[in-house]
C-alpha cells in the first residue's frame, strides 16, 4: 500500500515553501495525488451583553485571511511547478472560528496529511494548538515539518519510536509505505529493561519481523535513558543515526476539548529537529 492521496495545509504561509516542498518529495514518491489547502474561518465572537461587531471588522478579518490564501496558493504553485504531479488547490471557508476544524474535516478523506510545526511565539493563519488538534482528531497520519531548516530528504533513514503500546503499532504500520523505501530504519525503545515482561528477551524484535515482511530494512535499537526524558532520547538517537525522519505514536486524551499530551509527545511537538510522523 502507498499513500496515493496527500494533504498540505498551508494556512502557515512564512513556512509553505519548505511545508510544500516534502509534501511535494513524498507525492512523487508514491506518485500521488497533492492537494493544497488553505482554510478561511469566520471571526470568533465572544458573546457579552450588548455586543456588537461591525460588519466592517468582518470583512477585513475575511480579507486578511484570503490575501494570505492567495500568497499560499501562489507559493504552492510555484513549488509544484518542479515537480511532475497531480496537484489540486483548495480555498475553504470554514463554518467555524478554528482553522484546525477545517483542516481535520478534508484531512479525514487523506492518505496522509503534512502540516508544519507551530512557532509558539510567532503563529498567525492557525491556532497554537493547531498541530495537537489535527494529530489527535484527524485519524490519519500526519507529518510535521519543523519551523526552521530545509529538508531535501525525507524518510531515507528513519527513527521509529516503540514501546509495545496501541499508539506506537499505530504509528509504525501507518508509516509503513515510507519505511519500505528507507534505506534504514532503526526500531528505538528507550529503556525496555523498566518493562521486561512486555520487551521480552530481544525489545522489538516481533514489531521488526512485522515490518521486515513489508520490505523494510529494520534493526532493533534499545538503548538506555541514562537520565534523560524519552522524548530528548529519540532526538538524540535521530542525531545519531543522521536520521531524516521520526516516527511515533501520539500520546494524549481530550479533556473539554482541550488535549492533555504525554511527555514525549509534548517533548518532539515543540523541539523536532526533522520531520516528524505522528499517529493516534
Amino acid at each position: 500500500m502507498s499513500f496515493k492521496t496527500i494533504m498540505v495545509s498551508l494556512n502557515d504561509v512564512t513556512r509553505a515553501g519548505e511545508v510544500t516542498n516534502v509534501a511535494c518529495q513524498l507525492a512523487t514518491r508514491h506518485d500521488a495525488h497533492l492537494i493544497g489547502l488553505f482554510v478561511i474561518p469566520v471571526m470568533p465572537v465572544y458573546p457579552a451583553p450588548g455586543a456588537y461587531v461591525l460588519p466592517e471588522l468582518i470583512e477585513n478579518y475575511e480579507a486578511s485571511f484570503a490575501e494570505r490564501g492567495e500568497k499560499a496558493k501562489s507559493i504552492f504553485e510555484k513549488v509544484t511547478a518542479g515537480y511532475e504531479l497531480q496537484i489540486e488547490w483548495r480555498l475553504v471557508h470554514d463554518g467555524t472560528s478554528i482553522v484546525a476544524n477545517g483542516v481535520i474535516e478534508h484531512g479525514h478523506q487523506a492518505d496522509l496529511v503534512v502540516i508544519g510545526q507551530v512557532d509558539p511565539d510567532n503563529y498567525e493563519g492557525v491556532e497554537l494548538d493547531f498541530a495537537d488538534r489535527v494529530v489527535m482528531e484527524t485519524g490519519r497520519p500526519v507529518i510535521l515539518v519543523p519551523m526552521s531548516g530545509q529538508f531535501k530528504t525525507i524518510g531515507d533513514r528513519v527513527v521509529v519510536g516503540w514501546n509495545a503500546t496501541s499508539e506506537a503499532a499505530r504509528a509504525a504500520l501507518d508509516a509503513a509505505p515510507l519505511l519500505a523505501e528507507a534505506s534504514e530504519v532503526w526500531l528505538t525503545w528507550v529503556d525496555p529493561q523498566r518493562t521486561p515482561d512486555i520487551a521480552g528477551q530481544f525489545p522489538g524484535s516481533e514489531m521488526a519481523s512485522t515490518l521486515a515482511r513489508h520490505g523494510v530494512k529494520v534493526a532493533t535499537d534499545p538503548v538506555p535513558a541514562d537520565g534523560l526524558s524519552v522524548g530528548d532520547v529519540l532526538l538524540n538517537r535521530v542525531s545519531d543515526h543522521s536520521a531524516d525522519l521520526l516516527v511515533v505514536g501520539a500520546y494524549g486524551h481530550s479533556r473539554m476539548r482541550e488535549f492533555v499530551f504525554g511527555g514525549v509527545t509534548n517533548t518532539l511537538l515543540k523541539h523536532m529537529t526533522v520531520p516528524v510522523l505522528m499517529s493516534h
